[in-house]
């Protein structure tokens, strides 16, 4: 009984919808929709002035127009004294018009990010479908109007030319299903939801084609199927426009919080580098009393030292001289990270600028065998006191942790060079050698280690070598060495 009653109340609607009363009725509704869709893109067009939402406010404009005409038509047919044999001549031609002028728009509007690229011959698409539609409804216009003149009561419904108007209508609607098919992920997770919304439209013309063909356009019962699916499809078309609305405000908010927090980390980021610098400095001018000092009373000027005294000042100025190089390290990497370094690009033989290095002595103190292999006249184009730091850097990593040889070798190749220092040392785990070049980090315990450093060589390393546009990386092998290899374009 209860499907029997939605089947009549089904009925009852579709028939209400298929006289002059239901027209007015779905038209009215159908500007209310559109016109709130068209208000929505405009506001937003105003806002971003984006080419997309022009194209689509255009089409939904037309659309609005369309329906605003036809619903004052159909006010001055139902609520007015005028009969509809009066608007016979032209209405049913403006009406199939209007609507396909504005689909044409309208399914040129929701594939423009498939013609993002290609905006002139997307305009010229459009002009091209227009002037057409036009000649066709001029002529089918003429036409109608002979026939109207020899039959004033003719049905435009089963006529030859209704045919033809709808189906342009079906080619119009089925174009941008057909784009977005053809390029699906252009248009994201929007995509089938215009398919679907565009195939819905399609379902009224097509069962008015079905009319025409094989009932000649007398069919009541395909009439009443087909009027809903206008409607429905129009529904379909503001949700797809109010989520695309809806994410695109989404997207705003979360690049304004992106922006802010960037902005925030920015500001922090200023500030902790202005106060690593001001302490620095500081701390520089009473490390050099401090040395000052110490070298006096190591020479005896305040009077002359026990074996206690001379050995505590032996370990101060070790420690002091050990404080001064983590400043001047905070310093080099402050100054790297706030891009405030400038590299002075020169032309260097590296094997001289390599040999030429007084940490050599403290190596070869601790019995370590150097093999520089960088062969004679090996030329490259570097600033030579930052790649001279980056070298200092990765020699004295390996001299602290080489059990007895140290490999130094470079070699050139089509478009980049290559540097390598290889030790013989006890090696890095492998789930620690992606960090080595953080700042601070050491492999192991820092309380327990037996060589003792800042931690922040190898990040001073990273920066300078990738200033010169290179990269460096470290492989190692526990037990065997490591190995630190840079690579720089030439």
């Amino acid at each position: 009984m209860n499907i029997e009653l939605l089947f009549w109340v089904y009925h009852s609607i579709n028939r209400f919808m298929a006289t002059d009363d239901g027209e007015l009725f779905k038209k009215f509704v159908e500007l209310f929709l559109f016109a709130i869709v068209t208000y929505m893109i405009a506001s937003e067009y105003g806002r971003t002035k984006e080419s997309h939402l022009k194209y689509l406010l255009i089409g939904f404009g037309a659309l609005a127009i369309d329906k605003l005409i036809m619903t004052l038509v159909y006010s001055f047919i139902v609520f007015g004294e005028v009969q509809t044999l009066m608007f016979n001549p032209f209405l049913p031609v403006l009406d199939l018009f209007l609507e396909i002028f504005a689909l044409v728009l309208l399914t040129n509007a929701f594939i423009f990010p498939i013609f993002a690229d290609k905006i002139g011959k997307l305009r010229k698409k459009i002009g091209r479908e227009i002037i057409v539609v036009i000649i066709v409804v001029l002529a089918i216009e003429v036409f109608w109007y002979v026939v109207i003149s020899l039959n004033p009561t003719a049905a435009f419904r089963t006529e030859l030319s209704y045919l033809i108007l709808e189906l342009i209508k079906i080619l119009i609607l089925f174009g941008p299903i057909y784009y977005i098919l053809c390029n699906y992920n252009k248009l994201g997770k929007y995509g089938p939801h215009i398919i679907i919304a565009f195939a819905v439209y399609m379902i009224a013309p097509i069962a008015n084609v079905i009319n025409v063909v094989f009932y000649g356009g007398l069919s009541n019962d395909l009439r009443v199927f087909a009027n809903p699916f206008p409607f429905i499809a129009v529904l379909l078309f503001t949700r797809v426009i109010y989520l695309k609305l809806v994410d695109k405000a989404t997207i705003k908010r979360e690049l304004a919080d992106t922006k802010e927090k960037y902005i925030h980390e920015q500001e922090v980021s200023k500030l902790k580098d202005e106060f690593v610098s001001t302490v620095s400095h500081e701390l520089r001018t009473p490390l050099t009393s401090m040395g000052l000092y110490l070298s006096l009373l190591k020479n005896h000027k305040f009077g002359k030292l026990n074996s206690k005294q001379s050995g505590a000042v032996d370990i101060i100025k070790k420690e002091s001289k050990r404080l001064a190089n983590l400043i001047n390290d905070v310093l080099s990497l402050s100054k790297l990270e706030a891009k405030k370094t400038k590299l002075r690009i020169e032309k260097v033989d590296l094997k001289k600028l390599i040999d030429n290095n007084l940490y050599y002595n403290y190596a070869e103190q601790k019995g370590i065998v150097i093999n520089n292999k960088i062969p004679k006249n090996f030329h490259v184009k570097i600033d030579s006191e930052k790649f001279k730091q980056v070298f200092i850097n990765l020699f004295s990593n390996a001299t602290k942790y080489a059990k007895s040889k140290i490999h130094i070798s470079a070699s050139k190749h089509k478009d980049h060079w290559l540097f390598c220092v290889e030790d013989d040392g006890p090696g890095v785990p492998k789930e620690k050698i992606k960090k080595l070049f953080d700042k601070f980090y050491r492999v192991g315990d820092y309380l327990t280690k037996e060589q003792q450093g800042t931690g922040l060589g190898l990040s001073i390393v990273k920066n300078l070598v990738e200033l010169h546009g290179g990269t460096v990386w470290a492989e190692s092998e526990e037990n065997v060495g490591t190995k630190f290899m840079i690579k720089i374009p030439h």
